[in-house]
């Protein structure tokens, strides 16, 4: 398997598990969240296909992650009940590690990468999964919170970006 198959694999087997996450999510949002992440996944594999077949490839930007960090901020103020299983927390953990695994991947290739622009690509695909990586840390510290947290006005925070 060539390495363009590799992370094309890589891609919809992403792709497919936030699509089954998205049909498990606890709330409307979050389904949201992983539909949004199951997108991206299929616009990399789209964006690899065309790499594998020596077509021009341009990567642009999404403002979608701004709407996202919306979600969150509205999920801090008005935390609707989510009560995932262990297991799904655990998905989404599995989730993460795949993220982090694809954004050493596509770093150590764009090292590799003999034309600038396709170093160029790997690195903007590379920032675009660190931004999921971001994006599942936040779910999984959300849906998590609950096991491990006391809220209490004994205790506060020292940075004042804790949830972010």
């Amino acid at each position: 398997m060539d390495l363009f198959d590799q992370v094309m694999k890589m891609e919809k087997d992403g792709e497919a598990l936030y699509r089954e996450l998205a049909k498990r999510a606890p709330a409307f949002g979050m389904a949201k969240i992983f539909d949004w992440l199951a997108d991206q996944e299929q616009k990399h594999y789209e964006t690899f296909l065309k790499m594998k077949e020596g077509k021009s490839v341009a990567v642009a930007g999404d403002e979608v992650l701004r709407n996202i960090k919306d979600i969150f901020e509205g999920w801090k103020k008005n935390t609707p009940q989510v009560d995932p299983s262990a297991s799904q927390a655990n998905l989404y953990r599995q989730a993460l590690e795949t993220e982090q695994r694809s954004v050493a991947l596509y770093e150590e290739q764009s090292k590799m990468a003999s034309k600038p622009e396709q170093k160029e690509i790997w690195l903007k695909i590379a920032a675009e999964e660190k931004n999921h990586e971001r994006v599942l840390e936040n779910i999984i510290e959300f849906v998590t919170k609950p096991d491990f947290w006391v809220e209490n006005a004994e205790f506060s925070h020292l940075e004042a970006n804790y949830y972010l």
